[in-house]
């Protein structure tokens, strides 16, 4: 018999931004380069007595403690960065805040400072998000009198920002393909889309809103009422007429963008946001 190399590539804990996918990697790589893993053999040498926990762990039937992840990391083999790396994964997935999912979050990056280009790649485009100035500045590059300058596009931004913080800008929108220069060498948007995993993705979508959030109510003071429109609505729904407000807000959005054309010498970049959320909780107690 011929000996075949395994070429499977082991999993990586800070390649991941949940913990049960690494598990179902790391699983499947066990069994490939080590004959004898098996679920058994896993408890058995992290010391849980049902068989077939790692099982139910990662098809997410049970959850993973912070008491359990030193036993886990001993059940797989994991050295000290793999173990510090998946401990922080299994906090991310369970964090009950935003602030905490931050704080994981940038110690896996932290962890996996200088590795693959797939990894500097997320980072980048979960970056985009977190940064509120970078998605505008992007669209100031449609402006007609748009200069390839630092210091110009921190002078056009509110709240100003530093010219470094506008050059971070372009290099990350050129580094995850949202914005690529034509064949005169200028720099234009591209149609990318931005594909982070869904956890990283949505943790960064929730940084900007809330962000956006914060700058709007700041505009209350440092925008003249003439070149803001802060508005809303307090109705009660049903959960039939909830979703035909989000759907109504989302052809609206849809409309605005239809109509607005390509940008003018006298125009300004502004956010358009929407907010729809209950204000009371519904009892259903008898």
């Amino acid at each position: 018999m011929v000996a075949v190399e395994n070429t499977r590539v082991r999993p990586r804990p800070e390649d991941h931004t949940d913990y049960r996918a690494y598990l179902r990697e790391m699983v499947t790589y066990l069994k490939a380069s080590r004959p004898q893993f098996s679920y058994r053999y896993f408890s058995r040498i992290a010391g849980f007595t049902s068989p077939n926990f790692l099982k139910l762990v990662a098809e997410g039937q049970r959850n993973l403690t912070p008491v359990s992840i030193p036993k886990f990391a001993r059940g797989l083999g994991l050295d000290d960065r793999e173990r510090d790396a998946f401990e922080n994964l299994v906090l991310l997935t369970h964090a009950p805040s935003d602030v905490e999912r931050n704080r994981y979050y940038q110690r896996l990056r932290k962890a996996d400072r200088g590795q693959g280009k797939t990894q500097r790649v997320e980072a980048a485009q979960f970056d985009v998000y977190s940064h509120w100035w970078v998605l505008p500045t992007r669209e100031l590059l449609l402006h007609p009198e748009f200069v390839e300058d630092p210091r110009w596009i921190a002078r056009q931004l509110r709240p100003k920002v530093r010219p470094q913080d506008a050059k971070y800008a372009l290099e990350l929108l050129e580094s995850v393909g949202l914005i690529a220069r034509d064949e005169s060498g200028k720099l234009r948007p591209s149609d990318t889309n931005i594909s982070t995993g869904p956890r990283v993705r949505s943790l960064a979508v929730r940084n900007f809103h809330r962000t956006m959030m914060q700058l709007a109510t700041e505009s209350l003071e440092t925008v003249p009422i003439d070149a803001r429109d802060v508005s809303g609505l307090t109705v009660s729904l049903t959960a039939v007429q909830y979703q035909d407000v989000r759907a109504r807000i989302e052809r609206f959005r849809r409309e605005i963008l239809d109509s607005i054309g390509a940008p003018q010498p006298d125009a300004e970049v502004y956010q358009v946001s929407f907010q729809l959320f209950p204000l009371t909780k519904k009892d259903d107690t008898e």
